[in-house]
């Protein structure tokens, strides 16, 4: 006996495949997946048609009553049947291993991902994309601070960032889900959801009534759009291909496209210590005093210039790590009292 695990597709019934149809006909129980995605009813009523025996499977069962399903596959052919593909989710994973760890054979159908449509459709680089996040509905404020700053980290790299909105009760919409990271942003205050911050939304992909667009962060939470699911992204670095797909294909304006730079707090931040060293150490070359000391203020000078020079050639890395040098240098003449300065002016 085994576990199939079968990929529907983006939800409509014309996405699930040939493949994934024969497997739920043949399978002794199917367990249809609504935890992790939304199908419309009309592909649930005719998953339940073709199905010997049907059974919808939440959260509960797929994580906490997993031993149900596991115990079904020991002596039938189970189908677990999820929407987009199978293996997006970890939720599907554990299930495998847990099966593979108890001798049941496991099978996979894949099936059309919204994460590669997303990609696909938003007219983004597929290959410039970072990690994946997803907003949640509810819960405190550190799960949606968590996404907040994976999206930052991205974009500092550069990277595109999907988010993923939550399909629990219906699912998390585009408005709600700006909001609540506007309302973040007036915490963090890192510029990141600001209003004029470019995003993409997309809206029921693969659906008749799909719905993507580009805009700034204001223009696009007080867009109209279709029922969930719903999806973001917040571009990074773009090429000159990206800016035209996304004026060309998905509307946004022209001179707000071409103006458009990512947030890099990196190398923000490295330019900020830059900066500070730079001042510090001018008012010290002026007034220090000894062989000694300016010997050192030489040398902490020379990491200076390293790190303006790499962080020039893109190498964010050795830049900071020159400039750290800088610091320690200036810090120990400060503190065995060659010196007197305040990093905070």
């Amino acid at each position: 006996m085994n576990i199939t695990f079968v990929g529907l597709g983006l939800g409509p019934k014309r996405y699930i495949t040939e493949a994934a149809l024969d497997s739920i006909k043949a399978a002794d129980v199917v367990f249809l997946d609504t935890y992790t995605g939304i199908l419309p009813k009309e592909t649930v009523e005719f998953l339940r048609t073709v199905s010997k025996h049907f059974v919808l499977a939440d959260r509960r069962l797929l994580e906490d009553g997993i031993e149900t399903v596991l115990a079904e596959a020991a002596k039938k052919d189970v189908v677990i049947a999820v929407q987009g593909d199978p293996f997006i989710a970890t939720t599907h994973v554990s299930i495998m291993l847990e099966a593979r760890k108890r001798g049941i054979k496991c099978k996979i159908v894949n099936g059309i991902s919204s994460y590669s449509v997303a990609a696909s459709l938003s007219g983004l680089q597929a290959y410039k994309f970072g990690r994946a996040v997803t907003l949640p509905a509810e819960g405190c404020v550190e799960h949606a601070k968590s996404v907040y700053e994976s999206i930052l980290e991205n974009m500092s790299k550069g990277l595109h960032t999907l988010v993923f909105l939550d399909t629990k009760d219906g699912g998390l919409t585009i408005p709600v889900a700006l909001k609540r990271l506007r309302e973040l942003e007036s915490l963090l205050r890192k510029g990141l959801v600001s209003d004029d911050r470019l995003v993409v939304a997309l809206a029921r992909l693969g659906y008749e009534d799909e719905l993507i667009k580009a805009g700034r962060v204001a223009e696009i939470a007080a867009t109209d759009f279709p029922e969930p699911p719903h999806m973001l992204i917040f571009p990074g670095k773009l090429h000159f291909l990206e800016r035209e797909a996304l004026i060309r294909l998905l509307g946004a304006p022209r001179e707000y496209v071409e103006a458009y730079e990512p947030i890099n707090y990196e190398v923000d931040r490295v330019k900020r210590y830059i900066d500070t060293c730079e001042r510090v150490l001018s008012s010290l070359c002026a007034s220090a005093k000894g062989t000694r000391v300016n010997d050192v203020l030489n040398v902490a000078k020379s990491y200076l210039d390293d790190s303006k020079f790499f962080l020039k050639s893109g190498e964010i890395f050795d830049s900071l790590s020159a400039i750290s040098y800088c610091e320690g240098l200036l810090d120990a003449l400060r503190m065995m009292g060659y010196v007197e300065f305040d990093w905070r002016l």
